[in-house]
């Protein structure tokens, strides 16, 4: 339990926020006139939700393979992130956009080569050990 916790709880909440805001028919607004902020945004967005990811499926299923990891990670934070745009199609207001699903893309494989290359760290096997190298 305690593993769930801190593992998969963060990016279930993190998923019900996403939701929420998805289902608001328009959001607040921040008052910057900045192009492209709504991608940025989107981008941003992901990043997080990829980092929680990976963090979900650092598990015994896939600590032995890294790659498989993050492979999981990246695949389920894309299908989560087309399922939110699929579910804006029917709030009043809102939209799917292939192009935020784009920037939810970058987000989350910026996340993954953040999470490899500058935490300077592979996923963990559960007690915190370091993976071996396969």
């Amino acid at each position: 339990m305690k593993r769930f916790a801190l593992h998969q709880l963060p990016l279930i909440l993190y998923a019900i926020i996403i939701f929420y805001i998805s289902s608001l028919s328009r959001l607040p607004d921040t008052g910057w006139d900045i192009r492209f902020l709504d991608k940025l945004a989107h981008a941003v967005e992901y990043f997080i939700f990829g980092l929680l990811a990976i963090r979900a499926f650092t598990g015994r299923s896939t600590a032995a393979r890294p790659g498989r990891t993050y492979a999981c990670a990246v695949l389920f934070s894309l299908l989560y992130g087309l399922s939110d745009e699929f579910h804006q199609r029917f709030v009043p207001g809102r939209s799917a956009d292939p192009v935020d699903l784009l920037a939810d893309g970058i987000g989350i494989f910026l996340a993954v080569g953040f999470h490899y290359l500058l935490l300077g760290r592979r996923p963990t096997a559960p007690g915190g050990k370091g993976m071996p190298k396969p």
